[in-house]
């Protein structure tokens, strides 16, 4: 069996893809972020996550829902009317008009 230069080189193209697929993917090459979390390095770092552990949750009073005078408001809104779609082709001529007139 005779194995000519376009075969081999076509296997060894092959075989380094493989491999370079294989070292992109699982092999950890240090580009991922760290898992614990970094120390601020200068002042405008530690001045921001000092005002973002100041921040407190926010709550919403919801008893407004239940507010008679919200229960007792009335929705005064138009039904809007269904148009029809119109011609397919707006630039065709209509149909029962002459060129003429």
């Amino acid at each position: 069996m005779k194995i000519d230069s376009n075969t081999i080189i076509l296997i060894l193209i092959t075989l380094l893809v493989a491999f370079g697929a294989y070292w992109y993917f699982f092999v950890e090459s240090g580009n991922q972020p760290p898992l614990a979390p970094t120390v601020a390095e200068n002042e405008a770092q530690m001045q921001f996550q000092i005002l973002a552990s100041e921040l407190q949750p926010i709550a919403f009073d919801t008893r407004i829902f239940s507010d008679p005078r919200f229960v007792a408001l009335v929705d005064l809104a138009t039904p809007v009317a269904p148009e029809s779609v119109g011609r397919l082709d707006p630039f065709s001529p209509l149909s029962g008009v002459s060129k003429n007139e």
